[in-house]
């Protein structure tokens, strides 16, 4: 499962970047979204407009097709 797959208030942690994108990783790692962190869903946009996540007590906005190469387990 992806990261985008999650609904307004799930929560999952982080099992693997599934990118080739070098940048897309050392973005992710500054913000701390690194295999093993919990992240929730608070909000989605409508379509394919970015999303807000929370992230050891930070929130943030990705974009949808950033967030579908983030893999994650259900908590």
């Amino acid at each position: 499962m992806t990261l985008n797959q999650l609904s307004e208030g799930q929560s999952g942690t982080i099992h693997a970047l599934d990118t080739v994108n070098n940048a897309l990783v050392r973005q992710c790692g500054t913000l701390g979204l690194t295999p093993g962190a919990s992240v929730q869903v608070l909000r989605r946009s409508r379509g394919n407009g970015p999303m807000q996540i929370k992230c050891a007590g930070t929130l943030y906005a990705i974009r949808a097709d950033e967030a579908a190469q983030i893999n994650i387990t259900l908590v």
